[in-house]
């Protein structure tokens, strides 16, 4: 029977990119640093020396005992094991980073990106596992290279504690992605290391990149070390795996994810689109960072777009309109109607793709953010109850009083207007609360603008984590816009918050999704609203979460459902 490989797994040093421990002299810039940051009274040389040591007998240990420790365990207990360790521990994640800058040069093969979006194109799932003792360099790495969305799972020695050639790291990489180890090849550097550890998790394949001339001495005694194939360019795997059958979810949601998590995590928006099948969306939300050019030479009408976030197509984009104030809160009228034509395109590129309904920033009172900035780093610092805070706070609420009324104004007559440009187009505006306290609208602001329609035609957006944000901030309570507007509900983003920034995955941070489950409308569209510092990994259990937890609903199986999507 013919071997079916599903899933590609890759090391990372020495196989996505180089790595250069040896021939390199020690960055001391990066050594002033680590002195600096911990007030130490030692000179560059003396430290650099000591280091170097401690690192010797952590690898030695490591390799021995196949066991990786994460940043601050190897920081505390080997690298300045003399030193205070609260002060290491605190430090720690940077300390490794500049470190590592100091000491490992690194290039990502020119071939890299091209070959993984290659493979995730014909239909394979791909995952990473690598031996490192930085748990944020590889995901910073791909997410450079705008590819870490190709990505099911990454799995990090110095986050799971074990290192390869043990073959258990491998097998939490294939269990986080749901394919069993005969379906899946890895490929690596090493033959003792990456062969054997393949072998031993019960992989098909074992592929080595590098000079077989120059390996072929780790098999030569130990025959289970041979991989399956040796290359020599990683463009020779488009010569092992052909097209295959994309894989299919094993269930759907009745839920959108907006574009917003494919900025900077995928190369061209139809490789999103893609992701967004695979994972179990059924619909997309086209976000305001889409433009034109993103939108060109894909078939739209293979997909289903549940809304669509204006200003999109974003061909000026909302910092552009902010810095012209094209905004329908405009006291300037020939800028309010800039910003009302931009809203307009948004509700017929809606229109065109058959999305119910577009989502709308309503402005602002001022377009100053930083008292706001100021209450967020005072929370951040733990002093929420202290005077100073409660002094910007009335500041602030004492300005949006005295300067809204004029701006409102313009709100009110900008959709006035939006709404006869929608009226025959069947697209419904949706309000959305905001993430900024200057921001439209408020609650009673809100209610005075869905009154100026039925909820045939304009509706309320609820966002999760902007309403969080504001109650942490001590601006309106998050449960009063789910008890006054509940029944106008007619989409909502959801996200999470941890502190006061939003756009987690939910089930990372402190939102009650188990309480706003009991006030959403059951036709209310949903959103996934995700930033793209979430990994796969995370949107999947975000979305298996929202489910768990009553806010969206599993659908008919994919096959089932293909052709009512049309994707």
């Amino acid at each position: 029977m013919k071997e079916q490989i599903r899933a590609v797994l890759f090391d990372m040093g020495g196989t996505l990119r180089t790595t250069n421990m040896s021939k390199r002299e020690v960055d001391t810039e990066k050594i002033r640093e680590m002195i600096v940051l911990l007030g130490m009274e030692v000179g560059e040389g003396e430290l650099i020396e000591l280091l170097q040591e401690h690192a010797r007998a952590y690898r030695d240990w490591a390799k021995r005992n196949l066991r990786e420790l994460n940043e601050v365990e190897l920081w505390t207990r080997w690298m300045l094991p003399d030193w205070p360790s609260d002060q290491v521990s605190r430090h720690a994640l940077q300390l490794n980073q500049l470190w590592r800058a100091a000491t490992v040069r690194h290039a990502v093969f020119p071939e890299t990106k091209e070959v993984v979006r290659t493979l995730y194109r014909r239909g394979y799932r791909l995952g990473l596992v690598s031996n490192t003792t930085s748990s944020d360099e590889v995901p910073h790495i791909l997410q450079e290279l705008g590819i870490s969305g190709f990505f099911d799972t990454i799995v990090l020695s110095c986050v799971v504690g074990i290192r390869k050639p043990d073959p258990s790291i491998l097998l939490m990489a294939t269990g986080q992605m749901g394919v069993q180890p005969e379906h899946c090849t890895y490929i690596g550097d090493q033959p003792r290391r990456d062969v054997a550890a393949a072998r031993k998790a019960g992989f098909s394949k074992a592929i080595i990149l590098g000079d077989q001339r120059q390996l072929e001495s780790e098999w030569e005694d130990d025959s289970s070390l041979a991989p399956d194939h040796v290359i020599k360019n990683l463009n020779d795997l488009l010569e092992i795996f052909p097209p295959r059958p994309a894989p299919q979810p094993d269930t759907v949601y009745d839920a959108s994810l907006s574009t917003m998590y494919a900025i900077k995590t995928f190369p061209a928006l139809d490789e999103f689109f893609e992701f967004t099948r695979r994972t179990g969306f059924a619909r997309i939300e086209l976000n305001h960072k889409v433009t034109s050019a993103m939108l060109e030479g894909i078939d739209l009408s293979q997909y289903k777009f549940g809304s669509v976030h204006e200003p999109c197509p974003a061909d000026i984009s909302t910092d552009e309109l902010k810095k012209r104030d094209w905004l329908i809160s405009s006291t300037n009228e020939e800028n309010r109607r800039e910003g009302v034509i931009s809203v307009k395109r948004s509700i017929d590129l809606a229109s065109r793709l058959g999305a119910s309904a577009i989502v709308i920033h309503a402005g602002h009172v001022s377009p100053d953010t930083g008292p706001e900035k100021k209450l967020r780093a005072l929370i951040a610092s733990g002093r929420r109850e202290s005077d100073e805070y409660g002094k910007i706070l009335g500041q602030m609420i004492q300005a949006r009083a005295e300067s809204a009324e004029a701006c409102f104004e313009s709100v009110k007559k900008s959709i006035v207007e939006l709404l006869a440009h929608a009226e025959n187009t069947g697209v419904r505006l949706g309000i959305e609360n905001r993430y900024h306290y200057m921001e439209f609208p408020s609650p009673d602001e809100l209610e005075i603008l869905l009154a100026l329609a039925g909820p045939d035609r304009i509706g309320f957006l609820y966002d999760t984590g902007h309403a969080q944000t504001l109650d942490i901030l001590g601006f309106y309570r998050h449960e009063e816009w789910l008890k006054r507007f509940a029944p106008r509900i007619i989409g909502t983003h959801l996200h999470d918050v941890i502190g006061t920034t939003d756009h987690y995955a939910p089930g990372l941070g402190n939102v009650d999704f188990e309480t706003i489950s009991r006030y959403l409308p059951a036709d209310a569209f949903r959103t996934c609203e995700f930033q793209n510092f979430n990994s796969p990994e995370q949107v999947k259990a975000g979305l298996e979460f929202l489910a768990e937890h009553g806010c969206i609903k599993k659908i008919q199986p994919w096959k089932e459902l293909s052709h009512a999507c049309s994707f």
